[in-house]
Order: structure tokens, then sequence, then C-alpha cells
């Protein structure tokens, strides 16, 4: 039951977050947009993510996944039974995603035509830019320090990491999905060029029509 008041707290204070936002103009006026948007095509690509050991993380995992408007996002349920959406800034109204053991969300998608790229720094590991991506596709995360198990490992079709050029060896799991995630989306939108951003200000860095997916504001009597 505390648990329960707990994920209610944090709904009613993200709704919040998001009225406020919108009310103080932060939010472009975009009429239409939101009614629209459950009927533009997603990204056919999941993330699935082992137990991170940080349930916070899981916030941050969904506003990536919300801001790419991927297809869905499984979480494994972390060692203490908890999950954090505090950092979604309202994504998790948009975003769908599930508590699922990483294995089975893997033989879900696999079962469902995704090809399954694994974030590993192996020795077969691909670099991300030089990774051939084909879609529908999945991109499993590990924790940071003991990344992904072996028994998921084995599952996925390929491997991919991030050449750094410093000291530092990893990188937070958040960090690392979101430079994944960037390179995946891209190649698919590569692929698409129908596949476009919904927002104004997306879209006019592309040089796309501000206008595509906005309606006229309702006459008022």
């Amino acid at each position: 039951m505390r648990y329960l008041r707990r994920r209610q707290r944090e709904e009613r204070m993200m709704q919040n977050l998001s009225d406020a936002m919108a009310q103080s103009g932060r939010e472009p006026h975009e009429p239409g947009l939101r009614a629209a948007y459950g009927s533009i095509p997603r990204t056919p690509l999941v993330l699935i993510c082992c137990p991170m050991g940080k349930a916070i993380n899981h916030g941050g995992l969904l506003r990536l996944a919300e801001a790419f408007r991927l297809e869905h996002v499984y979480f494994e349920t972390e060692s203490d039974n908890r999950y954090d959406l505090a950092g979604t800034t309202g994504a998790h109204f948009w975003q769908p995603y599930r508590l699922e053991p990483a294995v089975d969300a893997i033989r879900r998608v696999k079962a469902s035509g995704h090809r399954v790229y694994c974030m590993s720094l192996d020795e077969d590991a691909l670099p991300l830019q030089k990774a051939e991506w084909k879609f529908p596709a999945a991109i499993v995360l590990g924790e940071e320090l003991t990344g992904v198990p072996d028994e998921v490992h084995e599952l996925c079709d390929v491997t991919v990491a991030m050449p750094l050029y410093g000291l530092v060896t990893s990188l937070n799991v958040g960090q690392a999905a979101a430079i994944a995630v960037y390179h995946a989306v891209g190649a698919y939108a590569e692929q698409n060029p129908e596949f476009e951003p919904v927002r104004n200000a997306s879209r006019h860095l592309l040089g796309l029509d501000t206008a595509k997916y906005l309606s006229e504001p309702e006459e008022t009597t």
C-alpha cells in the first residue's frame, strides 16, 4: 500500500508539472498535436533493460524513449522491487512500457521479428557508428558495473559498444542508452524519410513543414 501511494504521488506530481509547463508557455502551443499523437507511427525500436541497480534510471530512460518516439520499453524488476519515474517529466503518460524479465522480453520481441542489439564492451562488439541497424530492432541495456548478464547476452543477435577516448571505461546507463538510441533512430530515419519529428522545434531544425501535425483551434461560441 505504501508503494502504491508513493507511485500515485509521483504521477500527480508529473501531471502537475506537465500542466504548469503548458500554462506557462514553456511548451509550444501546437493545437491538435496531442490528440493526433496516438495515431502517429512510432520508431520500431524497443529498449530492454536488465536490473540496473538504481531505480532512478527508469524515469530518465522513459523520457529518452518518448523523446525519440520508441515503440516500447521493458524494465526488469530491481532486486528491491522498486522502480522510479521521477525523472520522466511526464513522458510516462505517452511512452508505452511494462515490467518484464529481460529474457522474456527478448523472446517476445524476437518472436515478432526484432533484431536484438546488446550494449556490451566485448571483444566481438561493433562500434555503434559502424553497426548495421535493421528494423524492427531492440537495444538491451545492463548495469554499468556488471554489464548484461550472460544468459541475456546469449539471446542477442549483435553486440555493439561505444569507443571512449578518455580514461573512463564506461558511462551511466542513461548516457549510453541516449547515444545508442540516437544512432539507431538516425539510421531508421535515413532508411525511412517519411519518419519525422512531431514537435515544431525539431521539424524546423530539419527544414520540415511545421504545420504537418497541427489543426486549427476549435471555435468557441
